[in-house]
């Protein structure tokens, strides 16, 4: 049975149409009609590397005469069934009537500090679709939507052309408008909802005066589904390119919003992204290629690393090997340059590279979109060292040797960092939004430096002072984002990865600790502040119990964090004469978690599950 995305909505929504032409999106968006098979492939099979079938012809190409290959533009078109064709005329449909989609993404762009997309191009994207929307008549809708939604279909099934003299308009031009394309209207989806997210439900700017109080929830649910059908177009249609992994980065981030940092849907959806940078090449920077203009180089640099930074995190987060190995790929992050000088070029591009320090980093102190991700990226390097040492088969030989140059690394990245980026240098006039980004990296910096020290003590069980000093800053720091709550009021969403990423393995381990020390004390045991950390332990449990609400993502995580650290803290507070083996009984309700963030295996009680329909259309 099909949604409606109409009635329950008025205050979201432009003014209603006829409601013969209502018909919201399908719970079976997951499953649509298939694309019928084409004659000829629907693009190119994508970036072939060294060792592919095609790689000795492709290293002598200039040795052997070849005919000239034929255009990807004469390829056939996919033939769409009208089932999905009706599909594509819903998902318009539905963006048609979101009356505050541009104010919606331009308030995500007022705080966004790492956006992967370039403003230019989702700018571009809105207001082509805007264009497109207004040249409708709202008398034949449906029919002139599953028009478009034809027109759609058939520019997705083909390979985007760039070439080395291509201007910034001349690429946004190819997928929008006549050329508008599935990937484009896909990458405002996520992005409308990740606002959507953070804003708070009485928000009557954005949000005006909705009369159902479950209309954001609803609204989340069907963003969730329309992108989620966007890409099952694209995975039958579309060809590997930039713009098709922006938009599964954004579903991505998305998705660990509304469905929490260990949803094994937002695992899955990595796993296409990654499969994707792969397949468009974005791992390697094609220099010298005249395929790409220099702009479009630099933004395919920066798809790559948020990639590849995404992927560092989400790894940590659920304790498994990352997808993507540094190894394999080009290193260098993109240039520390506004979008506006890659788009000038000329002359003032030039004085803006000539300028630039020798790590990179621009000299004026100025944040530009890529600034804090190019950090991000070259810490998510030495993060991907560390877990290739902490989830690896145990090999105790040179861990030393590896975790010390790892180290250094890390230290290295650190300190060539601009101020403006480091949090232990930081400018207190900072925005909130800036100032919490500072200290996402900053917190990164130190957590990397937690996890080596955690796989060091469980090969050779040495180092545990250095563990607790780096888990009492950890700590220190998410406790102190309480003071925060009231100006940041809708942030929770990031407020709770903050407080189980960084906040809930320090808690444990300096709890643990201390709990171990009270009940069976030794005189080796590193001597630890205990009534400091017991007052941020405190306050850190107390931030778990509002952090997140029902129906977020990550609220049964940190409920059941909250339980758990409660249950240890009482002990530890009203300590009772116990046996050895009953203190062991007691943390060990944390042992998965400490074996590398294994929140899967917990036990997670049904009163703590957020009560929510489930959703059959998006597995």
């Amino acid at each position: 049975m099909p949604i409606h995305l109409l009635s329950p909505l008025a205050g979201w929504l432009a003014s209603p149409i006829p409601q013969h032409q209502v018909r919201g999106l399908s719970t079976a968006g997951a499953s649509l009609a298939p694309l019928e098979a084409p004659s000829a492939p629907s693009g190119a099979a994508g970036y072939l590397g060294s060792v592919s079938f095609t790689a000795v012809l492709t290293e002598h190409r200039n040795e052997i005469p070849f005919e000239p290959e034929e255009s990807s533009d004469s390829f056939p078109v996919l033939s769409v069934e009208p089932d999905r064709i009706q599909s594509g005329a819903d998902v318009l449909l539905f963006l048609y009537n979101l009356n505050q989609r541009k104010k919606v993404i331009e308030k995500y762009y007022s705080h966004a500090c790492n956006a992967a997309v370039p403003w230019k191009v989702i700018v571009t994207i809105m207001d082509s679709i805007q264009e497109i929307f207004d040249g409708l008549n709202p008398a034949d809708l449906m029919n002139q939507l599953q028009e478009l939604a034809t027109l759609i279909f058939r520019n997705s099934s083909r390979a985007l052309s760039t070439h080395q003299g291509m201007t910034a308009d001349e690429y946004c031009a190819s997928f929008t408008g006549s050329n508008f394309r599935w990937e484009a209207l896909g990458n405002m989806l996520p992005m409308f909802g990740q606002q959507i997210m953070v804003t708070p439900a009485n928000d009557t700017e954005l949000l005006g005066s909705p009369e159902d109080s479950q209309a954001k929830e609803q609204i989340l649910e069907h963003v969730a589904r329309a992108s989620t059908i966007c890409l099952s177009f694209c995975d039958q249609s579309s060809s590997a390119n930039e713009l098709l992994a922006l938009m599964q980065y954004n579903h991505v981030m998305f998705l660990t919003q509304h469905y929490g940092d260990s949803s094994y849907l937002a695992w899955r959806r990595l796993g296409d992204l990654v499969a994707t940078i792969y397949a468009a090449g974005l791992h390697l920077d094609p220099a010298g290629s005249e395929s790409y203009p220099f702009f479009l180089r630099q933004w395919r640099r920066g798809c790559f690393i948020c990639a590849f930074y995404m992927d560092k995190m989400m790894a940590t987060f659920v304790g498994r090997p990352p997808l993507m190995n540094h190894r394999y790929c080009t290193l260098d992050p993109p240039l520390d340059l506004s979008d506006e000088i890659l788009i000038q070029g000329g002359e003032p591009l030039a004085r803006a590279v000539a300028a630039l320090g020798p790590f990179g980093w621009n000299a004026d102190g100025v944040r530009n979109r890529m600034s804090s991700s190019r950090l991000r990226f070259q810490l998510a390097i030495a993060r991907e060292k560390t877990l290739d040492i902490a989830l690896a088969t145990p090999e105790t030989q040179n861990l030393l040797q590896r975790a010390s140059e790892i180290q250094d690394d890390l230290q290295r990245v650190w300190e060539a960092a601009p101020a403006y980026l480091r949090h232990d240098r930081e400018d207190k006039k900072d925005s909130r939004e800036v100032w919490i980004s500072i200290v996402y990296l900053y917190l990164n910096y130190l957590y990397t430096g937690f996890l080596l020290q955690r796989a060091i003590i469980k090969h050779i069980n040495t180092g545990h002072d250095r563990l607790y000093d780096i888990s009492r800053r950890l700590l220190t720091i998410v406790t102190s984002i309480t003071t925060q709550r009231n100006s940041m009021v809708d942030l929770d969403t990031h407020y709770s990865w903050i407080a189980l990423t960084y906040g809930l393995p320090s808690a444990s381990v300096l709890l643990i600790e201390l709990l171990h020390q009270s009940h069976a004390p030794t005189p080796n045991a590193v001597p630890l502040p205990r009534a400091e950390i017991i007052r941020n332990l405190s306050v850190f449990v107390s931030l778990l119990s509002w952090i997140s609400r029902p129906g977020q993502g990550n609220y049964r995580e940190c409920k059941e964090a909250e339980k758990k650290l409660s249950r240890i803290l009482d002990q530890l507070l009203d300590p009772q004469p116990v046996q050895a083996d009953l203190v062991n009984d007691v943390t060990s309700n944390l042992s998965s978690f400490l074996n590398w963030s294994n929140y899967n295996s917990w036990d997670f009680n049904p009163e703590y599950f957020p009560a929510a329909e489930g959703f059959p259309g998006m597995l």
